[in-house]
């Protein structure tokens, strides 16, 4: 929910006597800007986030040691649906932070909060699409031939590499 002038920072309490200073919105544009984003998946404007539009949720990942949290969203499930919302809670970057996906596949990065494009302000950690390859066999690799620990986390069969940054948001979801 976006209230009262929140996306380019008005500040103050809630006084529907006073006019919202639109100026505002010229000089953070970027945040403005990353709200919009964020309306745009949510409502699957591009065809490849409908998960955010449905109502499965799975919170698979929770590492409280270092305040990371990640969920799944679904409305039917499979690529161009699901969707993975990876949530930083903590002042430490995380590099080379394994977690869980629901399949193999290319997953697309579609939002990064820390990107430099929202604020000169952010981090701008590198965070990327993260491309989980299919075992050569097409089938799900055996302990002979790789540690089941690398091949499946969190409950799901694979498990991609990313990087995210200080008190930051990654959404990734599949082209359908």
């Amino acid at each position: 929910m976006i209230f009262q002038g929140q996306e380019f920072l008005e500040d103050g309490w809630f006084q529907d006597s006073v006019p919202l200073d639109w100026h505002k919105s010229e000089d953070f544009s970027g945040l403005v800007r990353m709200y919009r984003d964020l309306i745009h998946l949510r409502l699957n404007r591009f065809g490849s986030t409908r998960g955010l539009c449905g109502s499965g949720l799975n919170t698979f990942h929770q590492n409280q040691a270092d305040n990371v949290i990640a969920y799944h969203r679904w409305h039917q499930g499979g690529s161009g649906d699901d969707v993975i919302v990876v949530v930083n809670l903590s002042h430490a970057i995380h590099e080379n932070y394994h977690l869980g996906f629901p399949c193999t596949g290319k997953w697309r990065l579609r939002l990064n909060s820390d990107w430099k494009g929202y604020s000169k302000a952010f981090g701008n950690v590198a965070s990327s699409d993260v491309d989980i390859p299919m075992p050569q066999n097409g089938n799900m690799l055996n302990k002979a031939e790789v540690d089941l620990s690398i091949v499946q986390r969190d409950g799901f069969p694979a498990v991609g590499t990313i990087n995210i940054g200080a008190y930051s948001v990654l959404i990734y979801s599949q082209d359908k």
